[in-house]
């Protein structure tokens, strides 16, 4: 079951965001939100663990257990309750 847009977290958007122009590690979802000034600073491991619950949702793909994730279904986009 997808998450609903009231689900996500602030970061959870960031993330997103960032998967929206394509595939992306942990660090660099991290350092792409510090360069845009999204945020003064954020964990890796914080990045991580949304990315995990994303992708728990099947929102995100973590392609090959690599650590690299992808877009695969846009839960803003969804009617999800």
């Amino acid at each position: 079951m997808g998450l609903a847009t009231s689900d996500l977290n602030k970061l959870d958007n960031e993330i997103l965001d960032c998967l929206q122009e394509g595939r992306a590690t942990p660090t660099l979802i991290k350092r792409l939100l510090e360069q845009a000034g999204t945020r003064e600073e954020v964990s890796r491991q914080y990045v991580n663990q949304r990315l995990k619950r994303l992708s728990e949702h099947e929102h995100v793909n973590n392609i090959l257990e690599t650590g690299v994730y992808e877009l695969v279904d846009d839960p803003r986009n969804e009617n999800n309750g």
